[in-house]
């Protein structure tokens, strides 16, 4: 017997789905922070991939104090702008829940 319209497309949407919910999305990656010292209130260029095309959620962190100031959000390079609090550390990039850094680029935040 030969399967109807609907059931084809039901075992399509099937298809569909369990495709979606499979994908996994990299974390993202840095590459490299512009400059590496300054104040508050500098702007800073984040550079690496896996970003995403917009900020939408995602999030920058210097030290553990979140930058609420993201003037540029791409794939490859973020320019945010150090925010009031923060202290010498890491710069964190999280994106869709995956936080990423690297501990050998730490942001010096002069006073």
């Amino acid at each position: 017997m030969r399967p109807s319209v609907c059931q084809s497309l039901l075992v399509v949407a099937i298809i569909l789905i369990v495709s979606v919910a499979t994908l996994s999305f990299a974390a993202p990656s840095i590459t490299s922070l512009s400059p590496t010292s300054g104040p508050v209130g500098a702007s800073v260029t984040i550079t690496g991939n896996g970003f995403g095309p917009s900020q939408g959620t995602s999030i920058v962190k210097f030290n553990g104090t979140t930058a609420t100031s993201i003037t540029t959000w791409s794939d490859g390079s973020i320019v945010a702008t150090v925010p009031s609090g923060a202290t010498n550390g890491n710069v964190v990039v999280t994106v869709s829940g995956q936080p990423r850094d690297r501990t050998d680029l730490l942001y010096q935040a002069e006073c």
